[in-house]
């Protein structure tokens, strides 16, 4: 089944795969995998498709070493994986990066709402074509949080914007009436966003498993300001958050967490910790939840750091693909963008090419 991956790769899922059927008897059943004979998927979601025109090297024997292929990019459709950016599905209210407001800014919009839904049929015929066979749709929106106080640094714009909201019709309103009105509000309108978009999505495509990229996310990168004490585990008060969520828990049929490495991290041992617990916090909401079975855990990864173009570690191989597989998720998404495949083409040419494009 894994024919063609790297010998770390392989040692890491044979090592995971045993101690996941040591543990399987304790936990709460998940759903069938949707991708027949594949217990533990690994996916790779990479615009490698650009190395074969480009160098001139057919890339078919590199890629088949993965269970599932497929491109982030534009052009590609009906694929096993599809990742709906920002406004993929639709009118999507956010800031630009100069602070306008786009769509309204804020998701407490009931006009935007609607121009949201009304569109999203046509978004989802166009990206999903056919019903069959069943993939996974990933809905990739990072602009703001549904938790109000998880709008931090540049995400304070949408509380900013939504206590000017309320404060505009009502400018006799002390500032704290103003403030919690305005996280009720913008909660309410998110909240709406987001399981309207869900139901309406799993009704057109109903065999395809519908989740959020980077939920549920535990917020564990206190590393860079505790270096010496760190140890991964999620704060108390962002596992109780990620509770606040359960109306998103219930209404997801997947989740899509998320464990990319900074540099900083390489070949340390905070790495497995830091996975070890983002995932198991994943695992642990899939269980919580949803009734009668676990969701289905897929784990987003990187072939390389974030920020970077150098290639993950043996080691870190290991505590993200292998750890990922031996704490029960259901598969792997390794994923790059345009700008990943292209630098390595710019940069390289002939047999190494071949390697750096799809050999990762």
């Amino acid at each position: 089944m894994w024919a063609g991956l790297s010998p770390a790769i392989a040692l890491a899922l044979a090592l995971a795969l045993a101690l996941a059927v040591a543990w399987a008897k304790e936990l709460k059943p998940t759903a069938a995998p949707i991708f027949t004979g594949r217990p533990f998927v690994v996916a790779w979601d990479v615009p490698t498709q650009d190395c074969g025109p480009r160098l001139k090297v057919p890339l078919d024997r590199e890629e088949s070493a993965f269970d599932v292929r497929a491109s982030p990019n534009e052009g590609f459709v009906n694929q096993n994986i599809t990742i709906f950016y920002r406004e993929r599905l639709g009118p999507f209210p956010h800031f630009d990066a100069q602070g306008g407001p786009v769509h309204g800014g804020v998701p407490q919009n009931d006009s935007v709402l609607r121009a949201h839904l009304a569109a999203l049929p046509e978004r989802l015929r166009h990206y999903i074509r056919q019903p069959e066979p069943a993939g996974l749709a990933v809905i990739d929106w990072e602009d703001w949080r549904p938790v109000w106080v998880r709008n931090w640094q540049d995400k304070d714009v949408y509380r900013q914007r939504s206590r000017q909201l309320v404060a505009s019709r009502h400018p006799d309103w002390p500032p704290e009436r103003v403030a919690k009105q305005a996280q009720y509000e913008f909660e309410f309108g998110a909240r709406e966003f987001m399981l309207r978009t869900l139901r309406a999505a799993k009704r057109f495509r109903p065999r395809h498993l519908w989740g959020f990229y980077l939920f549920p996310d535990c917020y564990n990168h206190d590393y860079a300001q505790n270096w010496a004490t760190y140890t991964g585990r999620c704060p108390d008060v962002e596992v109780s958050r990620n509770d606040q969520l359960a109306w998103l828990w219930a209404e997801s049929t997947a989740l899509f967490p998320s464990v990319y490495l900074e540099e900083a991290l390489a070949s340390t041992p905070h790495v497995r910790n830091f996975v070890s617990f983002r995932v198991q916090e994943a695992l642990r909401v899939a269980r919580t939840h949803h009734a009668g079975h676990a969701l289905p855990v897929y784990v987003f990864t990187r072939p390389t750091y974030t920020r970077s173009l150098t290639g993950l570690s043996q080691m870190d191989l290991i505590s993200t693909i292998g750890e990922s597989a031996a704490l029960g998720a259901a598969g792997v998404v390794i994923w790059g963008d345009a700008g990943f495949t292209t630098s390595m083409v710019s940069e390289l040419q002939g047999p190494p090419a071949r390697r750096r494009c799809g050999d990762r």
